[in-house]
């Protein structure tokens, strides 16, 4: 009777575990890849005080570039915004920026050893779960 119980406990176990491990294979081989992949953020800092009235030119210049997406934040002489990578990087906005108006900024570069340091403190490229969906996402894709 005992050995009975163990087999069924043993079982339901296995079954649950098996069930779960199908599930989540499953999720990561149904995952939709991620729409933003190529969003970057990059900064130019102004040497002159942005008024609401030079902001606003700065804005509509910006948004006007091929690649810049529509948020654009203003805040101490500092822009900051967004753009698609694979139309154009960070120095080409900032050159046709500079090209549209006269304007004493600097486009902020980050140091070089902040620049090769991974973004997402999530995925640790070393991990067992990232090799794990990786190779699963592999098998599927």
């Amino acid at each position: 009777m005992k050995r009975k119980k163990v087999k069924v406990i043993l079982g339901s176990l296995f079954g649950t575990f098996l069930l779960f491990f199908i599930i989540l294979v499953a999720h990561i081989a149904t995952a939709k890849p991620v729409e933003n992949a190529h969003i970057q953020v990059s900064r130019i800092d102004f040497q002159q005080p942005l008024d609401s009235a030079l902001a606003t030119t700065v804005t509509q210049q910006l948004r006007s570039i091929p690649g810049v997406k529509s948020d654009v934040i203003i805040k101490n002489n500092v822009v900051v915004y967004f753009h698609d990578n694979t139309v154009a990087n960070s120095q080409q906005v900032f050159e046709q920026l500079m090209q549209k108006g006269t304007y004493t900024a600097k486009r902020f570069v980050v140091p070089a050893k902040l620049a090769n340091a991974q973004a997402c403190p999530v995925i640790k490229k070393d991990s067992w779960s990232y090799r794990f969906s990786s190779f699963v996402q592999g098998i599927f894709n």
